[in-house]
Parts: C-alpha cells; sequence; structure tokens
C-alpha cells in the first residue's frame, strides 16, 4: 500500500512539473527556468476579430536573462520580432511587459490581434 501511494504522489508531481513547461493558456509559449503562473491572472476574450489574452509569470530572475531567453526562443515558434519586447506570428501581437515587484520578476504576456 506504501508502495501504492508513493507511486500516486509521484505521478501527481510529475504531472504538475509538465503542466506548469509552458505560460497558462499559451500552450507553445514555455515558461522560463522554474518561473511559475500567477494564480487568477488569465484572461482570454475571443472576439471575431481575433483573441485578446493575458498572462502573468513570476520567479526571481533578472529581466535581461529573461528578455534574452524569449528573444532567442519566439522566432523558433513562429513570432517575428517588431520591436523590443513585441512580436507578430499570423494574425497576432504578442507583447511582453517586465516588472519587478518584491524582489520578483513578473513577465507579462499580452496577446492581441494585429490591426490591418
Amino acid at each position: 500500500m506504501q508502495i501504492f501511494f508513493k507511486i500516486i504522489t509521484f505521478f501527481f508531481i510529475h504531472l504538475q512539473a509538465v503542466a506548469e513547461q509552458f505560460v497558462y493558456g499559451l500552450d507553445d509559449i514555455p515558461i522560463f527556468k522554474d518561473m511559475r503562473s500567477i494564480e487568477d491572472t488569465y484572461i482570454l476574450f475571443d472576439k471575431v476579430e481575433g483573441r485578446y489574452l493575458y498572462s502573468e509569470i513570476k520567479g526571481e530572475y533578472e529581466v535581461l536573462e529573461i528578455q534574452e531567453y524569449y528573444k532567442k526562443v519566439l522566432p523558433n515558434l513562429g513570432w517575428k520580432s517588431l520591436k523590443k519586447n513585441s512580436f507578430a506570428r499570423g494574425s497576432e501581437i504578442l507583447e511582453i511587459q517586465y516588472l519587478i515587484e518584491n524582489g520578483e520578476t513578473k513577465v507579462v504576456f499580452t496577446i492581441s490581434p494585429k490591426n490591418n
């Protein structure tokens, strides 16, 4: 019975780790290192002109380190750099903001439709 509980515990820990590999709501944008999603920050509006999405992560890392990571990773996922911290893919714009709160860096991801 004790082995059963260890297996179940391992399964749930592994499942949580897999779920945290991507920014909540952005299934193809990876989370930087071991940063974590901030509960209750995910917002999604799906409209005729496209989706509006908002999600936040936080962790104890330097802003420049996180910026460099997304600057390198996002083009591999089809996002083209428009300007600093702003990317385009298909009919969407991804904007990333970096804020420092209580000694942690908060990263804010916003997706909106392109203005044609």
